[in-house]
């Protein structure tokens, strides 16, 4: 059963700055797919699993996309589309 993580999606003019809570994971277990206007995030490590879909308020460059992880909080840059 995969846990839903706290996320929070801040819009910083020119990109959209996802903020995901995966305590637990390593970054290399972590997946994010951007889909129309959803993003869907999910990472799996042993037994802790996370699963989350999160509409996006606006289009982006998916394939811009920049993401990091430390101490158990993932973030995601997303570009606006122009």
């Amino acid at each position: 059963e995969a846990r839903e993580p706290m996320v929070d999606v801040f819009d910083e003019g020119d990109h959209l700055l996802v903020v995901a809570e995966l305590p637990g994971v390593d970054a290399n277990d972590i997946c994010f797919e951007v889909k129309e206007d959803v993003l869907n995030l999910s990472a799996t490590h042993g037994d802790r699993k996370y699963r989350k879909e999160v509409l996006r308020p606006s289009a982006v460059s998916a394939q811009a996309a920049t993401s990091s992880y430390r101490n158990g909080v993932f973030e995601i840059k997303l570009p606006k589309a122009k």
